[in-house]
């Protein structure tokens, strides 16, 4: 008997769901490298997912029914099933946006945090 696939989505959103309550704190540097890796897969993943775009598009493989048969086999492996090229490739960056979502966190907390510094700190400030 097989397992069932870990739903990734929940994990990130738990991950997310941690960090928002402060038990989970992941350094700024590691964070940045994460962000930036996650960046360059994305990349790659919608890449692929365009050329999976452009197998659904081509053209019948001759006047030959077996030609037609696998053009269509193709045209199906690449797009319009649930166990479609695009979308498992999709399923793949919902995950990684997931993931960034919780790298930029840190980034937007530390703007967050130097902006409000920056607020008290004009507002001691006596006018010149």
């Amino acid at each position: 008997m097989s397992e069932s696939p870990p739903d990734l989505i929940t994990h990130w959103q738990g991950l997310n769901a941690l960090a928002e309550a402060g038990t989970l704190i992941i350094p700024a540097d590691v964070a940045a490298k994460c962000d930036a890796a996650c960046d360059v897969y994305l990349a790659h993943l919608e890449k692929m997912q365009a050329d999976a775009r452009k197998l659904s598009e081509t053209k019948s493989w001759g006047d030959m029914k077996s030609a037609q048969d696998l053009q269509r086999r193709f045209a199906r492996l690449a797009t319009g099933k649930d166990t479609s090229l695009d979308v498992i490739l999709q399923q793949h960056i919902d995950v990684i946006e997931s993931m960034r979502m919780l790298f930029r966190r840190y980034f937007d907390e530390t703007t967050d945090t130097d902006d409000l510094t920056s607020s008290n700190i004009t507002a001691l400030t006596p006018e010149n």
